[in-house]
């Protein structure tokens, strides 16, 4: 626990390794070593916690919430001094792309993300919050159909919910705030589609009772970590080549000394179970050969075992 650190020592501690591993991903992708990711100004309050965060030329303000036995990344502001230029929040807060609304982080604007109130009235021992808490409100125009937000001069989109299926190949974009907060890649191989869609992944976190413990014990009847549906619409059956691949980065801490296994059900043939280890909080999965159905909603899961 650092000098500009507030709340239990316990909690906080908790918090730091459970932030710099939850970076990792994004530090390794913006070509930046993990390890020297700065976490500072950590403030926990019961199961709330908010920090800043610098990796190489990138800063933001991450929002946890602790639930089922370890924290979630809930809420992320990226940017600095006068430009916070994104923010987003997902499970266990509603999940929503803040494209339209102060960013800043501030009292107010904590409080609409929805962090708990009690968090909120110690915030100020966060630098990020103290600095901003007198800015005015930006400015937000409409360019082209899309927000656009100045002094940031950053132009916001949005992800269609159904996406074209590419018969040489493609890969299926989302937001964590649409999937519950984990980021789910697909990279799709050729196929035989013809006017195919695919919706944006349904994922859903398991519940208390469904959930792999945290820390991980050495008997266990509990697997899951996570639940997912990938659907296609149009006219017929898609049939994809082998070497789909799937990856997802988790919003809670993986056990690293445990394998994950992935089954899908409803395709033309079961698939899996297919092995994994994590990477920077990432599971990489590459699939077989396989024929998905319009509206039959191929069900994932994710579970986690002893290797």
């Amino acid at each position: 626990m650092l000098a500009d650190d507030f709340g239990p020592r316990g909690d906080v501690r908790e918090v730091r390794f459970a932030t710099q591993r939850l970076l990792a991903h994004w530090a390794r992708r913006s070509s930046a070593d993990p390890k020297n990711t700065k976490i500072s100004d950590v403030v926990v309050v019961k199961d709330a916690a908010l920090l800043s965060w610098d990796v190489t030329s990138g800063h933001g303000v991450m929002g946890l919430i602790r639930a089922r036995d370890r924290w979630w990344d809930a809420l992320d502001i990226h940017g600095n001094d006068d430009c916070w230029d994104g923010a987003s929040t997902s499970y266990p807060l509603p999940g929503t792309m803040w494209q339209d609304t102060w960013r800043n982080p501030t009292p107010a604007s904590l409080l609409g993300y929805g962090l708990p109130a009690d968090l909120v009235a110690q915030s100020n021992h966060n630098s990020d919050v103290r600095a901003n808490m007198a800015t005015p409100a930006p400015i937000v125009h409409t360019s082209k159909g899309n927000l656009f937000r100045r002094p940031c001069d950053v132009e916001y989109y949005q992800i269609p919910k159904r996406q074209l299926v590419k018969p040489g190949g493609g890969s299926l974009g989302s937001f964590r705030s649409d999937t519950s907060g984990y980021e789910i890649v697909v990279r799709y191989a050729a196929n035989s589609s013809q006017d195919a869609l695919f919706h944006i992944p349904y994922a859903r976190p398991p519940t208390q009772a469904e959930i792999l413990p945290y820390p991980t014990t050495l008997h266990f009847v509990s697997t899951a970590v996570l639940y997912f549906d990938l659907t296609t619409d149009g006219s017929a059956p898609v049939t994809f080549q082998p070497g789909t691949t799937i990856d997802i980065w988790f919003p809670f801490v993986l056990d690293d000394t445990l394998s994950y296994d992935l089954t899908i059900g409803f395709a033309d043939k079961p698939i899996g179970p297919i092995y994994a280890k994590p990477f920077d909080n990432v599971l990489h999965y590459k699939l077989p050969g396989f024929a998905a159905t319009p509206g039959r909603a191929l069900m994932a899961e994710v579970d986690g075992n002893w290797p």
